[in-house]
């Protein structure tokens, strides 16, 4: 007559046994001892949670699209304010400059791909732009509440960037359709409307210093107190050079 089969009891690693975790189940006399079965503890799942998601990611590329187009707006700021200032020097240096933008087509060639920029940036930012009543009015309320700089900075990005859409619509107009550029004729046209390129002027600087201070920021290319001083250098710097073009310009079209 056989004999049964006999149950092991299983051990706690804290008996006399040999310190491993226990395995579910019974164990039967001659039956080797199997590892035990690893089960998940919320670690797959947190590793899933950490993972960037699809909108995590679109998110991301946009705002470094946003970023970059800011940027290089920004830049041609800086370019466009470097070739306007060779009326500092006089008329006559502003009109060799001028011919020799058009006689390679320059102005042409480099109109379409500044206009795409353009438009790309507004694209993207309007994206975060409060476009209803209630948004704006919302905002307007946390602005009273709220006495931070970056928030007061954004605002002031979506007030300004408004205007400059329709700044930079007018005066893209006037200067692709009133070819060729003459130092003369600018001078008239700003000694005519000298109140719209004072405010251009104003928005567009300040648009752009305070769009690079806010990039500098929000990626952590300068602490917030160098920001800070980066900022108000850069802004009284450009409108010093900005308003003294302007200012020659008024002179040429026989304002002072």
């Amino acid at each position: 007559m056989e004999r049964p089969e006999r149950v092991v009891p299983l051990r706690r690693a804290d008996d006399s046994g040999n310190g491993q975790r226990p395995v579910s189940g019974f164990m039967f006399r001659g039956q080797a001892s199997s590892m035990p079965i690893a089960r998940p503890q919320g670690g797959l799942l947190a590793r899933r949670a950490l993972r960037p998601t699809w909108a995590t990611l679109s998110a991301t590329v946009l705002d470094v699209a946003t970023s970059l187009t800011g940027a290089g707006l920004a830049a041609f700021l800086l370019m466009h304010m470097a070739l306007l200032s060779s009326v500092l020097l006089g008329a006559s240096s502003l009109d060799t400059l001028a011919e020799l933008i058009e006689r390679y087509y320059l102005l042409q060639i480099g109109t379409p791909p500044l206009i795409l920029l353009l438009l790309a940036h507004v694209v993207l930012v309007t994206r975060k732009a409060p476009t209803t009543f209630r948004q704006q009015w919302t905002l307007v309320r946390q602005l009273r509440q709220m006495g931070h700089l970056d928030t007061w900075t954004w605002a002031f990005q979506v007030v300004s960037g408004a205007a400059l859409m329709v700044f930079a619509s007018i005066h893209l107009w006037v200067s692709l359709t009133e070819l060729p550029i003459e130092a003369a004729k600018s001078g008239d046209r700003v000694s005519t409307f000298l109140w719209f390129d004072i405010l251009f002027v104003l928005f567009v600087v300040g648009h752009a210093c305070v769009g690079l201070y806010r990039i500098a920021i929000k990626w952590g290319l300068l602490s917030r107190r160098g920001a800070y001083v980066a900022l108000a250098t850069l802004t009284a710097v450009v409108l010093a050079i900005e308003f003294a073009i302007v200012s020659s310009f008024y002179s040429l079209g026989g304002g002072l």
